[in-house]
């Protein structure tokens, strides 16, 4: 399935793909690829070569960091395949430069949707090893990767270092953290939020790596931290998300504890008056405790 791996002055740590293996995949259709009517779009200066883009209003905005040198550029996450479409021309007209790579955080289709375009385009893409199989098994209307990584990759384009680390299972078990060190800035797609609630009932979730991908967050203390959505966040809030995280595992382990069932349990976890007033209070909190009590259920037994 995965080649040897490739180490030279661009890329170490990747790991080539058999692309031959998944020629004749089958593919679902695209169907959020072409929203009607177009979104909007958005190619936003940063700091030095460091842009974001984005896709969408909020709420229902997607983004991620750009890095355009004189080299090329590196794209992370593209939403879908007219934003991508979009994005790859804006980064032409504008800078006269190939997208050289295109960074998939995880195997979400609202995320790396769009991939294919770049790759056809010529750039290298990249996902973390366990984010292949669900590609290909739920039959996701993107690219197949050209490169995996396990644990840690590095790239080199244009003299500028980009760094890619799997910390952890959180959201999903194939998530990337993605750094660019010379800015102090940061992809934390999804695990990251900013005054907002995790989303929904905790898709694809994994409480204890959620807790170490944001410890490994918090660490770093960078300056530029995009989410994935909504607006980028900062360390402080970061460290408000993990207390809310921990607040709630905790209180939907003792309720457990105490024999509470499902109706009774939901009415008696506990939010601050600060988390109330966070964006999503009213749709997403009682289904981040819904999300943390299957996780708590799945993850527990006692004299039985």
């Amino acid at each position: 399935m995965l080649g040897s791996q490739l180490a030279n002055s661009q890329m170490v740590g990747a790991i080539p793909v058999d692309k031959s293996l998944y020629a004749n995949r089958e593919v679902l259709p695209d169907a959020l690829g072409n929203p009607q009517p177009p979104t909007e779009k958005a190619l936003i200066h940063i700091k030095g070569n460091l842009y974001r883009h984005t896709n969408d209003k909020i709420p229902s905005l997607h983004s991620g960091l750009v890095l355009i040198n004189k080299e090329g550029a590196l794209v992370i996450d593209p939403a879908n395949t007219q934003s991508a479409e979009w994005l790859l021309n804006e980064i032409k007209t504008r800078f006269n430069v190939p997208v050289k790579y295109l960074i998939m955080t995880h195997a979400h289709y609202d995320h790396i949707g769009g991939s294919q375009v770049f790759q056809n385009a010529g750039a290298k893409v990249i996902i973390q090893e366990k984010g292949l199989e669900p590609i290909i098994g739920e039959k996701l209307p993107t690219a197949v990767p050209d490169y995996v990584y396990k644990d840690h990759m590095e790239i080199t384009m244009g003299g500028e270092k980009i760094l890619l680390d799997r910390v952890a299972p959180s959201h999903s078990n194939s998530m990337t953290v993605v750094r660019f060190p010379a800015y102090k800035a940061m992809q934390l797609t999804d695990v990251g939020q900013n005054e907002t609630f995790p989303y929904n009932d905790f898709l694809d979730f994994y409480y204890d790596g959620w807790i170490e991908t944001l410890d490994f967050a918090i660490a770093q203390n960078y300056d530029i931290i995009d989410i994935g959505h909504y607006t980028p966040t900062t360390t402080e809030f970061l460290k408000k998300e993990r207390e809310y995280m921990v607040s709630l595992h905790d209180q939907v382990l003792d309720l457990l504890r105490k024999g509470y069932t499902w109706d009774e349990l939901y009415r008696n976890v506990k939010f601050t008056d600060e988390q109330k007033k966070w964006f999503g209070y009213d749709s997403m909190s009682k289904l981040n405790i819904l999300g943390m009590f299957r996780w708590m259920v799945n993850h527990r037994r006692g004299v039985w």
